[in-house]
């Protein structure tokens, strides 16, 4: 009774998320953004992550006033309702393309900068690591790759209901490979960086395993694969983000790649002084755009 009970959830979601599917695509991809934050800002808050959100926030911004702290939080629903009203047409996004659901009112949906970092990656024709973070819309971060025909392989989380888990990878084609979190994920990436081919990980998250390093001043267990593999295979880094101008448009801004170099000897403080400089670059992304980010991950 308990597992039809659970099947019959499970389709009902499945459902739920089809009818999102479709009125989506009948309004287009503003209105859904719009869309998707109204019923976020009115829904988020009511949830148990709103309280998760507020005591994040103000641990990282302990001197704000509480008007502010809420700004934040109310603008972090915001983002988060754009993000899955977008998802819907996410791979039907180019950020080199000007044209039709590329552009707002005539002009180019989105901004490139640092691009002649990704130009410099590409002309050593080896594998890279780029990370990012579960900012602005993290989930068009891989299109700057597959864009320009380059193969990449994301690290993902499985939804738990597997009808949905289905659509939800129909949405993602063309975006990215995916990678299912864990062992296997690691051992998939470890075989795409060795075949010179890109790999993008969300370096935000909190893994139990992971090292103790700074994160926005504050301790973090911090996941380690990034800088295990970029200093075992000698890869280089390239940190890269979307931010959200207005609406739905917006700027992807590539960073200086950071390049290693094994050394056996020196590897635990050489890996701990990489997952400071990751730790950090996100952090600085937070504090410019507080409200982009996901305040509702059990980060500390």
């Amino acid at each position: 009774m308990k597992k039809l009970l659970i099947y019959i959830i499970y389709l009902l979601e499945a459902f739920t998320l089809c009818l999102w599917i479709v009125l989506c695509r009948i309004i287009g991809l503003d209105l859904s953004s719009k869309l998707g934050s109204l019923i976020f800002k009115l829904i988020g808050p009511l949830t148990k992550f709103d309280s998760r959100a507020k005591k994040n926030i103000n641990k990282i911004f302990p001197k704000l006033d509480t008007n502010s702290q809420k700004k934040i939080k109310r603008d972090m629903w915001d983002n988060l309702g754009r993000n899955i009203g977008e998802f819907v047409f996410a791979n039907k996004l180019n950020p080199y393309d000007t044209k039709n659901i590329n552009s707002i009112k005539n002009k180019p949906r989105f901004i490139i900068e640092g691009e002649d970092y990704l130009n410099e990656v590409y002309k050593t024709k080896k594998g890279v690591i780029f990370f990012s973070a579960h900012i602005a819309n993290w989930e068009i971060c891989p299109l700057i790759l597959s864009s320009r025909d380059l193969k990449v392989t994301s690290i993902y989380r499985h939804a738990n209901n597997p009808i949905s888990e289905k659509i939800i990878q129909w949405l993602r084609r063309g975006i990215s490979y995916y990678a299912p979190k864990g062992p296997s994920g690691a051992k998939t990436l470890f075989k795409v960086l060795r075949n010179n081919e890109y790999a993008a990980i969300l370096a935000d998250q909190k893994l139990n395993e992971g090292k103790l390093i700074q994160f926005l001043n504050h301790p973090a267990k911090t996941a380690t694969a990034i800088a295990e593999l970029s200093l075992k295979l000698s890869v280089p880094i390239v940190p890269i983000h979307v931010e959200r101008i207005k609406g739905a448009k917006f700027k992807y801004i590539i960073e200086k790649p950071i390049y290693n170099k094994k050394n056996n000897e020196n590897h635990n403080e050489e890996l701990n002084i990489l997952l400071e400089k990751i730790n950090n670059i996100i952090s600085k992304w937070i504090i410019k755009n507080p409200s982009q980010w996901l305040w509702i991950h059990n980060r500390w």
